[in-house]
């Protein structure tokens, strides 16, 4: 079952790639990447001043970096309304 996941996330992530390479949009693409991660990480230093943890495992990481700012805030949100 964890294989077969990490072929969906890898199908995903090839297409998401393809689709920015034909648009021109790489740069844009990894920098917005690269500020969900940085987004994740700082809401998960900041949550743990208030006690709330925001869990960071291969999940988290992707919806952060293929949703970036906004994916960030949908893992608070559904964390705050699930745990």
């Amino acid at each position: 079952m964890d294989h077969l996941l990490l072929v969906c996330f890898a199908v995903t992530g090839g297409i998401l790639l393809l689709y920015m390479l034909k648009k021109c949009r790489l740069r844009f693409g990894v920098l917005s990447s690269l500020t969900g991660i940085a987004a994740l990480f700082a809401a998960d230093l900041i949550c743990g001043f208030f006690d709330f943890d925001l869990p960071i495992n291969a999940f988290s990481l992707c919806v952060s970096a293929i949703g970036g700012i906004p994916g960030v805030i949908l893992l608070n949100i559904l964390t705050a309304l699930f745990l």
